[in-house]
């Protein structure tokens, strides 16, 4: 399906909660200052946002008050709740230009799962082998970055372009995640050398 295509489509929503009032976001500002903006899913007992998109689409998970994480999209000011199909809790964290998100949603079992969701339709992220999987970031390329656990309990991160896997590891590191990945697919995380201190990196792939 062509770029222009998947530019000019909508975001499918899974439950719209509500457009929030003025009075549900409040603004604070000083000459020479960063305007900051509150925002909170209605009802939520708490939000967290982690991205946005150039359409100005914010994406996050809100905790609801019975102490249930779900995803959600904030368009101008609408929020859409979204949840994996069956989940106990769902974390939406990425979003592309395109409308796309990737996030972490957890099962009946207890087990984390990344998610990706395209045209609305979810697809369950599990890097081969792994305990546990995180989807991250992605770029309007489709391309993910995320992080994993391996059956000893150590942590990587991976770079997934159409079902294709490559773990990363930064040189020498007891652990590393890969937190977010532009159109050119430059990717950045994390990593913890092997005296716990935590860094950063920038990777070309």
């Amino acid at each position: 399906m062509s770029q222009v295509i998947r530019f000019f489509r909508c975001i499918l929503p899974v439950v719209a909660l509500s457009v929030a009032p003025l009075a549900n976001i409040s603004a604070q500002a000083r000459p020479g200052s960063i305007m900051f903006t509150q925002i909170n899913v209605p009802g939520s007992a708490s939000t967290e946002l982690d991205n946005i998109n150039n359409q100005g689409e914010i994406v996050g998970y809100f905790v609801d008050q019975s102490g249930k994480q779900h995803g959600v999209i904030d368009q101008n000011g609408v929020f859409t709740q979204v949840d994996f199909p069956g989940a106990t809790g769902t974390k939406t964290v990425g979003i592309n230009d395109l409308g796309d998100l990737v996030g972490v949603f957890t099962d009946s079992s207890g087990t984390q799962h990344g998610l990706f969701r395209e045209f609305g339709k979810f697809t369950q992220l599990d890097f081969p082998g792994a305990t546990a999987t995180q989807a991250l970031g992605i770029n309007d390329e489709l391309q993910i970055v995320g992080s994993f656990t391996d059956a000893a309990g150590n942590g990587h991160g991976y770079f997934d372009e159409a079902g294709s896997f490559l773990q990363v590891d930064f040189p020498g590191a007891a652990s590393t995640d890969s937190n977010g990945v532009n159109a050119l697919g430059f990717f950045v995380g994390d990593f913890f050398d092997a005296s716990g201190v935590e860094h950063g990196y920038f990777a070309i792939r």
